[in-house]
């Protein structure tokens, strides 16, 4: 009985052992799957996050968990470069822009966020920011934050988010659809301006506010253009004051459908532009200006060529002067001023840009804008006054003579219609006569 009492005791011993056994080799395979794991880690940083990402809960605050990182003013992302940006915001700054009253979150721009940390450049951990957890000395130090992005560079980042704007201003998207911006940029110019660019980012503010804010948003791409505007009579009085009736980019170009001066109509139309405020007498009559500035454009030689053109919608670019021809296009000065193109001594250089051979008594042949007076032109006042004088009286003689004539021609034939009948009458008579006449003769006989 002893015997089977001892064999059954050592095999329960050799079941412990390779029960210690399997344990054993599970461990170390545990560890060998973490080592690679921390070395997959630290080799593949750029692709994914160095600790667990955490979905964004539900019940919180969007906003307030993304700034639980992007408001450290040293957060910062390094593009596949090697170019480092700033990923800080600045909260107050975007509470008092359009979207922050608005109540739009980070994510209904940020459409591809929605775990958090995104991915990670370095691993941190806690006892990095609180060493007294891991048992350490206690005191909080500080870790700075870098994030490794999956976009190559800034640029890439500007227009993936550019798309974002997409979902809520769709009208304005289709606008600009065929303006010189979007062209550009499809032709392959990444650096072509859009939305983020012009717009801001977090610090989006109504349009115009201030009114001067757009030329220098402009400037910020078309700088030679924006520093000789603001030398112009437009230009620096937007500059000192933000005057709100002088002209910006956008009044002449467009805001959204941006038009240059390659496209066909923009030439011709240009009159339009300027026509919009100097033929405005309100706003003329701040200045000092007169509005028959354009009226008597259009009345001469440049301007009636130029609105037959525009009548015809041929889309043919009209070869007349337009106001910029004359006047400059971003560098309009006062018509006193020295440095102005339509100033005595420099105009007949501007007239020699199309009249190769004006002399220096060509310009005196064009009275300008001015309105012929007695004082100023004395000859051309008393022909512009006979012509007022004779071409009515010319016209209403002929439509006189054109309405005697008429009522003449009708009186005639009326005349001759009654004679007619009357002769008709006298011949009816006559044959009634003869017939009576005959009537009688054969009766009696």
């Amino acid at each position: 009985m002893a015997t089977p009492h001892l064999h059954g005791k050592s095999s329960w011993y050799r079941w412990c052992l390779v029960g210690i056994l399997i344990v054993g080799l599970l461990g170390l395979a545990g560890e060998t799957l973490q080592a690679q794991a921390r070395t997959s880690s630290q080799t593949k940083l750029a692709f994914g996050p160095a600790f667990p990402e955490q979905s964004i809960p539900s019940g919180s605050e969007p906003n307030e968990n993304c700034l639980m990182c992007h408001s450290d003013p040293d957060f910062k992302g390094r593009f596949q470069n090697g170019e480092l940006i700033s990923l800080y915001v600045d909260n107050g700054e975007y509470e008092q822009s359009v979207h922050g009253p608005a109540g739009l979150e980070c994510v209904a721009c940020h459409t591809d966020i929605s775990r958090y940390p995104h991915h990670a450049e370095e691993q941190v951990i806690c006892t990095d920011c609180h060493p007294e957890e891991g048992g350490g000395q206690a005191g909080t130090s500080y870790t700075t934050l870098r994030v490794q992005l999956l976009l190559a560079d800034s640029r890439e980042m500007t227009l993936s988010i550019n798309e974002a704007c997409r979902s809520c201003h769709e009208q304005e998207f289709e606008i600009a659809g065929d303006s010189a911006h979007v062209r550009v940029l499809k032709g392959g110019n990444r650096d072509a301006p859009v939305c983020v660019d012009c717009h801001g980012s977090h610090d989006i503010t109504p349009p115009g506010e201030p009114r001067a804010k757009i030329s220098h948003i402009c400037g910020t791409c078309h700088k030679a253009v924006y520093t000789t505007y603001r030398s112009s009579v437009h230009g620096a009085a937007l500059d000192a004051e933000s005057n709100p009736d002088v002209p910006t980019c956008t009044d002449c170009h467009g805001v959204h459908d941006v038009r240059g001066p390659r496209n066909p109509t923009f030439r011709d139309e240009s009159i339009n532009i300027c026509g919009d405020c100097h033929a405005n007498r309100t706003i003329m009559d701040k200045y000092g200006i007169s509005t028959a500035v354009f009226q008597t454009y259009l009345n001469d030689f440049h301007g009636r060529t130029v609105e037959l053109f525009l009548r015809q919608k041929s889309g043919r670019i009209g070869n007349e002067a337009v106001c910029f021809d004359c006047h400059g296009i971003h560098n309009i000065r006062k018509p006193d001023d020295p440095l102005s193109t339509v100033y005595p001594t420099n105009l007949q250089r501007t007239c020699q840009q199309c009249h190769s051979d004006a002399n220096i008594r060509f310009p005196r042949a064009w009275l300008g804008h001015y309105v012929p007076t007695w004082e100023e032109t004395p000859a051309l006042y008393a022909v512009n006054t006979a012509y007022r004088i004779l071409i009515p009286l010319t016209i209403g003689g002929f439509l006189v003579y054109i309405g005697l004539d008429a009522y003449r021609r009708w009186h005639d034939k009326r005349q001759m219609l009654r004679q007619a009948l009357a002769l008709a009458e006298k011949e009816l008579e006559l044959e009634e006569d003869e017939l009576q006449d005959d009537y009688t003769f054969n009766r009696e006989n």
